[in-house]
């Protein structure tokens, strides 16, 4: 007697590249051009335990914690997209004095509240392979936590453009 297993075929068996994607972030406008690479970041539900005598048996949590997003760009000539994410970050953490942020809140041309002014929503497009959005990923409550150094070198032989790196912490993603 012979068995046949059954295998149900996708309707689109094509694999996703990860060279297709257009990038955006509302308030870092010179980024999106220049992004050359940004993960969609993971996610976790917290699995708490429930013990009795016998055994402990996880159960779904409450809670989700999100992986940080990080954006690599190529740094363009006159560094406006890293200064944008330089003074975003130096706006929040106002190193200096408090005016640091009030200049970098009364700048925003938006009319959101203050406390809204230090967050920026951003989309991560993915496209298939005719280079159409397949896929569209929406970040809320986004801000910058780090931006990576830059090195510069005289001793290179030949020319390799600067790349800078910057992670940013959401309140969620959803896909849309």
């Amino acid at each position: 007697m012979t068995t046949t297993l059954s295998c149900p075929i996708p309707t689109n068996i094509n694999p996703l590249s990860p060279n297709g994607f257009m990038f955006n972030i509302q308030k870092l406008p010179d980024l999106s051009f220049f992004a050359q690479s940004v993960n969609l970041p993971g996610i976790t539900l917290g699995a708490p335990e429930f013990g009795n005598p016998f055994n402990v048996a996880p159960i779904p949590g409450e809670t989700l914690t999100y992986d940080q997003l990080t954006v690599q760009f190529l740094v363009d000539e006159q560094m406006a997209n890293y200064q944008a994410i330089y003074n975003w970050i130096v706006a929040l953490g106002f190193p200096e004095s408090y005016e640091q942020y009030v200049t970098f809140a009364a700048n925003d041309t938006n009319n959101y509240s203050e406390l809204a002014k230090n967050y920026s929503d951003a989309t991560l497009q993915i496209l298939g392979a005719n280079n159409q959005v397949v896929k569209s990923v929406q970040f809320h409550d986004m801000f910058p936590i780090s931006l990576d150094s830059l090195q510069f070198a005289g001793t290179n032989t030949d020319v390799q453009y600067l790349i800078g790196n910057a992670t940013f912490r959401y309140g969620y993603y959803k896909f849309l």
